[in-house]
């Protein structure tokens, strides 16, 4: 997923640095440079490859994405680097159209559990005066059901339909509700820990942002342990260490 010329895209000098010299450099860049790159515009996914959406008016996009399910892309979900992954042969995903907006009295947060690849993952949360930047993919039901079978639903998260009135789509089509992946755990790690993704965009934002190596030096030191690229190596690897780490802390 990630080329070892990727190393550029960690800003920590020392972190790079022991990354670089890591023999396992590649799995660790793809739990450090969560949420990854992806467009802020509108595109469409296809066959790995980003191109334009541009459909005109409203009423011709709605006419476009007919029959597809909204669905919001907290982290990962908004970047094609991650949509080529998911739907990699042998699944044929065909089109994957993703729209960007602004939603209102919501951010984007880390969630309060760890994936088998060792990142910090994210969810949405209700805050309110906070207007955050989100992505919506437009998931055929096959997509859809595949997208499910990425998430761990009944594990990690719930799928659920929010009410969408605070969601501003930038090309001016209006939806009424929007599916999203809603964290089991939840978001607080300890009383009152609550952060939001640094690398996603928010105006009057209540939570202090994080990178995603912040995110891991914090859940290092919760569990004891000194912050390094080898905790994130022991995370994939100890499922059991890594279960542990999951869920609010409380003193």
């Amino acid at each position: 997923m990630f080329a070892l010329s990727d190393i550029c895209l960690i800003d920590d000098d020392d972190l790079r640095s022991q990354v670089k010299q890591h023999p396992r450099a590649q799995e660790l860049l793809r739990a450090l440079l969560y949420p990854y790159g992806a467009p802020d515009h509108d595109f469409v996914l296809r066959n790995r490859t980003v191109l334009p959406f541009d459909a005109g008016s409203p009423d011709d996009i709605a006419q476009v994405l007919a029959g597809r399910v909204p669905v919001l892309a907290a982290g990962s979900n908004r970047s094609p680097r991650q949509l080529a992954r998911k739907y990699c042969a042998p699944f044929d995903a065909g089109d994957i159209p993703v729209t960007r907006g602004w939603m209102h009295n919501h951010d984007i947060v880390y969630c309060a559990h760890l994936t088998g690849y060792g990142a910090v993952p994210a969810t949405v949360t209700p805050c309110a005066g906070t207007t955050v930047r989100v992505a919506i993919n437009w998931l055929d039901p096959d997509q859809l059901h595949h997208m499910h079978a990425t998430e761990s639903l009944g594990r990690h998260y719930d799928y659920v339909q929010i009410p969408a009135a605070g969601v501003v789509l930038d090309c001016g089509l209006t939806v009424a509700r929007v599916g999203a992946y809603i964290a089991r755990y939840g978001s607080e790690f300890s009383p009152g820990d609550t952060f939001a993704l640094a690398d996603i965009a928010a105006e009057n934002r209540r939570f202090a942002a994080r990178s995603q190596w912040q995110m891991l030096q914090y859940v290092a030191r919760r569990a004891g342990h000194v912050p390094h690229p080898d905790f994130i190596i022991r995370l994939i690897e100890d499922e059991n260490f890594r279960l542990a780490q999951n869920g609010l802390r409380k003193p």
